[in-house]
């Protein structure tokens, strides 16, 4: 994702989250707790929108926490730094819903979510789902050792320059999205969240199977 691209992101969902902030805030997002980064705060609600116009999903996931964009935001392709080497990109995962996942080690409510994600994984990796957490440390020995003494298979790679990072407004961890499978965000919130429980699993794989 070039300068111009990481840009055109950020801006499209920080307006989308502004012009819904607007609008007003829903109560699932007036209770969603703030993330643990190392500056504060979060993105305003998102949802607005005439009923005629809501997407199906979009009361069932701000129930759950999560800010719903009214448009879902074409984010374009981007590359992360694999752990094993070579480079991941979001192209690659065209037809699957997928959570990205804005983390670091050194973050408490990251590494409070991560069993969870973890259990989301385990039951969807078989079907039209994946995972793309990235981490932005500051080194890439850091990630590996925590990996070592921490039982995560799920996908995990590595924001070196910290530019996707930016790009997605992760200024305060953990962020999550939630992208489509045609490569659009639908919904993003700031902060940790059980991602097991059983009405965020059951919409994941019903967004998974449309």
């Amino acid at each position: 994702m070039n300068a111009a691209r990481r840009l055109a992101v950020l801006a499209s969902l920080l307006a989308l989250l502004g012009a819904c902030s607007n609008a007003g805030t829903t109560t699932a997002a007036k209770s969603a707790p703030e993330g643990g980064g190392r500056a504060a705060g979060g993105p305003a609600a998102a949802g607005g929108g005439t009923t005629a116009s809501r997407r199906w999903y979009a009361d069932r996931l701000e129930k759950l926490g999560f800010h719903v964009f009214p448009t879902p935001v074409d984010v374009g392709d981007f590359s992360a730094e694999n752990l094993g080497g070579g480079n991941f990109r979001l192209s690659a995962t065209r037809g699957k819903i997928v959570l990205l996942n804005f983390w670091a080690t050194w973050c408490p409510p990251c590494r409070a979510e991560m069993p969870s994600i973890q259990a989301l994984w385990n039951k969807l990796k078989d079907g039209s789902f994946t995972i793309v957490a990235v981490s932005i440390d500051d080194e890439f020995r850091t990630i590996r050792d925590f990996l070592k003494t921490n039982n995560y298979d799920y996908p995990i790679y590595y924001d070196r320059s910290k530019k996707l990072a930016t790009a997605f407004d992760a200024s305060s961890i953990p962020t999550t999205y939630l992208i489509d499978k045609t490569g659009r965000a639908i919904a993003g919130r700031k902060g940790s969240l059980e991602y097991d429980s059983p009405e965020l699993v059951a919409l994941v794989q019903e967004l998974a199977t449309r």
